[in-house]
């Protein structure tokens, strides 16, 4: 082989040697490139898990007011719960005041007639006393026909006569007072009713709170029963989301060491390509003289 074929060949070689280095230069770029991408994917990233991040605290104030709105709910559903108990013992103390005023009204009633029988009774008397007044009279008219004979017979014709008198007057207050009292009977009898019926009607109100309130504590016991379930929920998408920020940071920081692995081997082969890419030009460079000076 003449030397213008060496350095043809030698030119041959070199050539391939510079276009593989320009294919490994393409790649180098291509990874710088990737490089670049990446970083702008992790700035992302980053912006991400700080929006994350925010989200979490905001669902943990919201977790908070959550807990702190069931406990709310909690305690009001105890104070119902006294209230419901407080009313259902006033509704039994207003029921058990009903049916003993229900019986002073029996008894009255009874106390009633019983005056009445007494009334009867007095007027009895009134009848007895004003017949044996009419007996007293006509004895003493006998008495006074049989002259001195009949003198100790009047003497107790007047005496029982007096007494019948006093026995109408006193029968007759007896009366008056049986009277007053039984008006005073009816009267108590009238407003025990009433009172009766003021009870009952309170008994009622008190019936219809209760029916209220157990609503209203039945829809408390559920609202909280929701709240605690939102609470939940909540919690479990802070938790879920707090594993999905650890899985980008892991993954991120595994992609970061090969990134950063990558990096290196292309900045030394970088160092080397420039060194070859130099080297290769300047054989070429004197193969191309060798190759002048053999025309």
């Amino acid at each position: 082989m003449n030397s213008t074929e060496l350095v043809k060949s030698g030119l041959d070689v070199v050539s391939s040697l510079v276009a593989y280095l320009a294919k490994d230069a393409m790649g180098a770029e291509f990874l710088g490139q990737y490089i670049k991408s990446k970083n702008v994917q992790d700035s992302t990233a980053a912006k991400q898990k700080a929006a994350l991040n925010k989200l979490i605290e905001s669902s943990k104030m919201m977790d908070d007011d959550t807990k702190a709105l069931s406990d709310n709910a909690g305690r009001n559903i105890e104070r119902l719960g006294r209230v419901y108990e407080e009313i259902e013992n006033l509704r039994n103390s207003v029921q058990r005041i009903e049916e003993e005023h229900k019986r002073y009204v029996e008894k009255f009633k009874v106390l009633h007639n019983e005056t009445k029988d007494i009334v009867a009774l007095i007027e009895a008397i009134q009848n007895i006393s004003e017949q044996t007044n009419l007996l007293s009279f006509n004895a003493s008219i006998e008495a006074a026909h049989a002259g001195t004979v009949g003198a100790g017979f009047r003497i107790i014709a007047n005496e029982v006569k007096k007494l019948a008198g006093n026995t109408k007057m006193t029968t007759e207050k007896i009366k008056a007072e049986v009277d007053k009292l039984n008006k005073s009977i009816g009267e108590l009898e009238s407003g025990t009713v009433s009172n009766a019926e003021s009870l009952n009607g309170l008994r009622h109100e008190a019936d219809e709170t209760l029916v209220r309130f157990d609503k209203v504590r039945k829809m408390n016991s559920e609202n909280n029963a929701n709240v605690e379930k939102i609470g939940r929920n909540i919690s479990a998408n802070v938790k879920d989301i707090n594993q999905m920020i650890k899985t980008v940071q892991e993954a991120e920081d595994a992609s970061g060491n090969t990134v950063n692995l990558f990096a290196s081997c292309a900045s030394k082969n970088l160092m080397l390509f420039n060194d070859l890419y130099s080297f290769a030009y300047e054989i070429k460079a004197v193969l191309e003289d060798l190759g002048n000076d053999g025309r």
